[in-house]
């Protein structure tokens, strides 16, 4: 992912789906997140693009980037996922 990551979390989330290359999870907050990317370690290790893990909970660690300077648009990128 180009960008400066500006933040990186660990929270926890529902996986609710996969599509157009956009993983949305719902977050223990109510908030939804959607991702843009996701590490090749993550992806191996769980097939989001499947529904076998729709309405899982995951422990979700994730980085916050900027492209240039607008820090109005942020991107989310899933770096490690473990099933809670």
């Amino acid at each position: 992912m180009r960008g400066v990551i500006i933040n990186q979390n660990v929270e926890y989330g529902v996986f609710k789906k996969y599509y157009d290359g956009y993983y949305q999870f719902v977050m223990d907050k109510g908030d939804t997140l959607v991702f843009e990317e996701i590490s090749s370690l993550a992806i191996r290790k769980f097939d989001l693009k499947t529904n076998k893990f729709h309405g899982k909970s995951f422990e979700i660690t994730y980085s916050e980037y900027v492209e240039g300077n607008d820090e109005d648009f942020i991107m989310y990128k899933i770096e490690k996922l473990e099933l809670a």
